[in-house]
């Protein structure tokens, strides 16, 4: 168990971003982090309270991440260190969580510090979102949202109204809200900071919190524990409906159904419904900024299947969409193939589908066996999870985000706890999966392809 209070701040530091916004704290680095982790987890393996635990999951992880950096090596030797730094904070977490973690003890308490900070990122951004819109200085990059905001303090409802009446006429302005911890929202649309700088990421990451409540009042029927999921659900609907991503709502309801209907059968379809309704009747954008951004999305989706057209075997590289193209490809699917070809997205498939055959495994052995409630809970929550987890992926570029490897981190951790409780459980990776998932990524690129031909993109 030392491995959790460093893991507690390591998680604070990807998520809350507090040394971004203290200055006393704007010393502490990831690596710093992430050492007290590792020191963690050696002393558990010392003291035997833990033991390193391989699992096919670890194992494709590996190998997609060491297939990426090659396809860097080939394409873009240039940026090589770059990445190397990037893809070393994803690896970090999904490999301290995965063996830091290795009880339905620890990861109940990391799941709790889990939920306590998405009810944070919630309650930020409903304030920030509810807050009056004011004229912001921009940095001197010309970025926005990057560390504390600058504001004069001027009410506005548009650009115009900061650069009419400013008081320095070089000064670059946006009229936006503005919320706690130096946040402010971007287009309306509230946000976090760091890598939950983007509307649709902060929807997704807050979805995952709404099985963890619903888990702990499961584990545990208490008057608090009903009041907790109840508030949980409440503030994530609130806020993912202010973040008007399209792609959050529907995750939230990928969410939500899968538990409640595994769950509470009719019941949960009823309490599904009532999520769903604020959803779709107020969240997401309309009219032509939504057609302009499907627009963009199906644009991007395009130019990433050319992407891989012209680089058939090892795509483009590695980081590298970028470069082809102004926006990022808005579809894991897509940038994988594009970057990394082939074999890159077929490893990254694996990794999901590994993490989720985990799940369905427990689900199915431990649901009606006696004294193992436990490890079919946390298998449904984090099931859950996962379901959102693919549905972001149709939408957004997540394949390498730090924040999808600590969920998978989770799933890896609870591989470890299952084992130690039944050594002799094993989920494998065969022949017979392989072809399934390479059945399914070649189905599901032919559909894109399709799709875009049917619009005439």
């Amino acid at each position: 168990m030392f491995a959790i209070p460093g893991l507690v701040g390591l998680l604070l530091f990807i998520y809350l971003r507090p040394q971004e916004i203290y200055e006393s704290l704007s010393g502490v680095t990831f690596a710093m982090a992430a050492s007290a982790v590792f020191l963690g987890v050696a002393i558990d393996w010392r003291l035997s309270a833990s033991r390193p635990r391989l699992s096919p999951l670890l194992a494709l992880g590996g190998l997609l991440f060491g297939w990426a950096l090659l396809t860097a090596v080939i394409r873009a030797p240039d940026k090589l260190t770059f990445l190397v730094a990037i893809s070393s904070v994803a690896v970090v977490m999904f490999v301290v969580i995965s063996q830091g973690v290795q009880s339905f003890r620890a990861l109940e308490l990391v799941a709790a510090l889990m939920l306590a900070i998405a009810l944070v990122l919630s309650v930020v951004g409903i304030d920030q979102g509810l807050s009056p819109t004011v004229c912001i200085i921009r940095n001197g990059s010309g970025e926005v949202g990057l560390g504390n905001v600058i504001t004069d303090g001027r009410a506005c409802t548009s650009v115009e109204d900061c650069e009419r009446d400013s008081p320095d006429p070089e000064l670059e302005y946006f009229c936006d809200h503005t919320g706690p911890l130096g946040t402010s929202a971007i287009g309306g649309r509230v946000r976090y900071r760091g890598i939950m700088q983007d509307p649709n990421e902060l929807a997704w990451v807050l979805s995952l919190a709404v099985p963890i409540a619903f888990t702990f009042f499961e584990r545990k029927r208490s008057l608090t524990r009903l009041l907790l999921a109840i508030a949980t659900t409440v503030l994530v609907t609130t806020c993912v409906v202010m973040t008007k991503s399209r792609s959050g709502q529907l995750t939230l309801l990928a969410v939500a159904g899968a538990y409640l209907i595994r769950r509470f059968r009719w019941r949960g379809v009823l309490a599904g419904l009532m999520v769903a309704v604020p959803l779709l009747a107020y969240g997401g954008r309309s009219g032509a900024e939504a057609d302009s951004s499907s627009t963009e999305r199906l644009e991007c989706w395009q130019v990433g299947i050319e992407m891989w057209k012209k680089a058939p075997l090892v795509g483009v590289g590695y980081g590298n969409f970028g470069e082809y193209h102004f926006l990022t490809a808005h579809n894991s699917f897509i940038l994988t193939l594009a970057e990394i070809g082939p074999l890159g997205l077929v490893l990254w498939t694996s990794v999901l589908y590994v993490a989720i055959k985990i799940l369905v495994r427990a689900l199915r052995d431990f649901s009606e066996v006696p004294g193992a409630q436990v490890a079919a809970s946390w298998a449904m929550a984090l099931l859950a999870g996962m379901i959102g987890t693919v549905v972001s992926a149709f939408f957004l570029s997540i394949a390498y985000h730090a924040l999808l490897w600590v969920y998978l981190g989770f799933v890896g951790a609870y591989y470890a706890a299952v084992r130690r409780h039944a050594p002799g459980w094993r989920v494998s990776f065969g022949w017979r999966d392989l072809l399934l998932v390479s059945s399914f990524d070649f189905s599901v690129i032919v559909a894109i392809y399709l799709y875009i031909k049917v619009k005439g993109v």
